[in-house]
């Protein structure tokens, strides 16, 4: 499949899809920050997850993300199978859907997602901040 091909699934080619301007942070920030104290945060780029979220945690300190805890964009899932990309590779090319990482204690996780999702902004539990070396690991 070339990137110009129309793709129905995505209402769109797969180049046009994956050109669409990254979303902006700043009011999911703006509405946490005097409600919830944000630990850490990450801009997932290109690395993915993997590539991004060690800069930000501390040394001994890794995270476990969860696999399917949030939605997979379609065009991530047609490139994964129409190219047969490797999941490890997808995971550290693409964001796998996740643009941006807040990290909160673990007892504001769902006031912070249910604050985020009334601003407008899809969220989503992933993971969890772990005891142990600067890695991202999957489970």
């Amino acid at each position: 499949m070339e990137v110009s091909t129309y793709v129905p699934q995505i209402g769109s080619t797969i180049g046009d899809e994956l050109l669409k301007p990254t979303r902006i942070y700043v009011k999911a920030f703006y509405a946490l920050k005097d409600r919830v104290k944000i630990k850490g945060m990450a801009h997932i780029t290109g690395g993915g997850i993997p590539g991004n979220l060690p800069r930000i945690l501390p040394d001994k300190v890794g995270a476990v993300i969860k696999e399917g805890s949030w939605p997979l964009p379609p065009v991530l899932r047609i490139i994964e199978e129409s190219g047969y990309v490797p999941s490890l590779d997808m995971r550290r090319t693409f964001n796998m859907g996740i643009g941006y990482i807040m990290v909160v204690s673990e007892d504001r996780a769902e006031e912070t997602i249910s604050i985020l999702e009334e601003t407008g902004f899809p969220s989503y539990r992933i993971g969890s901040v772990v005891n142990g070396r600067k890695e991202i690991l999957y489970e």
